[in-house]
């Protein structure tokens, strides 16, 4: 009686150890398994971000590289032209766009000079109108009685600076009565307008 007691004792305990043993390992496995998933998660977490940081770059750079182009398109070409006489004139971006716009040789003729730097500027002369540029105020073009004017008053070195748009009719151009043509420059305006009598007159008006 006291041997089979003993027996079953020792097989209870024998069985609370082997569970013991399976809770142990159990445990064991799920914090490897916990750890491995953990593991996993930081990786991925890991290329994502780095696949994000990737597209974030290469879109940056294209935005920059589509700015650059749009720059350079916006600043136009230079241009080199041959003139009897004169030999090689070289058109800045600026001017050569104005020239074309303008009408190019058909309209304004060849350049008579070389380009003259004014300040920050340049002034270019052509057979029928004077291309004037500058970073603050463009490319615009000045011809006829206003040029002449213009000249007299100094040109962009003198008392009205750049011109600031192109040439223009005005008040109904040069057939109507107080119409004709007029130019804005930085520190003024001149206009050439038809008096009503088929006579023209200058006026320079200086801003305040």
């Amino acid at each position: 009686m006291k041997n089979e007691l003993l027996i079953r004792r020792t097989a209870a305990a024998i069985g609370i150890a082997a569970l013991s043993g399976a809770a142990v390992v159990g445990c064991s496995q799920t914090k490897d398994i916990g750890s491995t998933a953990s593991s996993a998660a930081s990786s991925g977490a890991s290329a994502a971000s780095s696949v994000a940081s990737s597209g974030a770059s290469a879109a940056s750079s294209a935005a920059s590289s589509a700015s650059s182009a749009a720059s350079s398109a916006m600043a136009g070409s230079p241009t080199t032209m041959n003139v009897p006489g004169l030999g090689n004139v070289q058109l800045d971006g600026p001017v050569a766009d104005a020239y074309q716009k303008a009408g190019g040789e058909a309209a304004l003729g060849l350049p008579t000079g070389q380009p003259q730097k004014v300040g920050d500027g340049t002034v270019q002369a052509f057979a029928k109108g004077t291309i004037f540029s500058s970073p603050t105020t463009g490319a615009h073009l000045v011809q006829g009685e206003i040029l002449r004017e213009y000249t007299e008053k100094g040109g962009a070195g003198g008392e009205l600076g750049f011109p600031t748009t192109d040439e223009a009719q005005t008040a109904g151009g040069p057939d109507a009565p107080k119409g004709g043509w007029i130019s804005e420059f930085q520190k003024g305006t001149i206009t050439w307008l038809n008096q009503g009598d088929g006579t023209f007159k200058a006026t320079i008006t200086p801003k305040q």
